[in-house]
């Protein structure tokens, strides 16, 4: 093989390579977002440990509350409190299982209490939602709400991009 021939071989191998390894990192940096059917089936194998912590949320008396997977697993920011401790250890054990588990942010917020499992970017989030009341589920910059199986429940989407457009934002 002569010479030159090999040089334009190396060269499209690393230019191939830098490509590749590029996309890999774009990926792991910026994952996509679940899909219905696949933030649906990781509801349905968590369920047990959603269901203890949607209650303890949903039978709160405050309106707003929340807890990120960044956090210690049992301190709340309520909205009326500031931060408040859980003393459930069933609680803490479930949270801290579905935060192993890919869970970003668990939240109430008025009538529903929602989970976070994908945010690509910070301008798009998905999960699911329980509506308290059986009601549609009232989130911020709502985009996309399609009903569950399991009764007041619901797959949703959230894109600020997207909704403020229609919103004059």
């Amino acid at each position: 093989m002569k010479k030159s021939t090999k040089s334009t071989l190396i060269i499209i191998a690393t230019i191939v390579g830098a490509f590749v390894g590029g996309m890999i990192f774009l990926y792991i940096l910026f994952p996509s977002a679940l899909s219905k059917e696949a933030t649906e089936k990781d509801f349905i194998k968590n369920y047990d440990h959603v269901k203890i912590v949607t209650d303890y949320f949903a039978g709160s008396k405050y309106n707003e509350m929340s807890i990120r997977h960044t956090g210690d697993g049992h301190t709340i920011f309520a909205n009326a409190d500031g931060y408040i401790t859980i003393n459930d250890v069933k609680v803490i054990d479930a949270i801290s299982s579905l935060f192993e588990n890919g869970y970003k942010v668990i939240a109430k917020s008025d009538n529903s209490v929602h989970f976070l499992r994908s945010s690509p970017t910070m301008d798009f989030g998905s999960g699911v939602v329980y509506s308290i009341d059986g009601s549609e589920p009232t989130l911020e910059i709502l985009t996309k709400l399609e009903p569950l199986a399991e009764p007041n429940w619901y797959y949703y989407e959230q894109s600020y991009n997207e909704w403020r457009m229609p919103n004059g934002n």
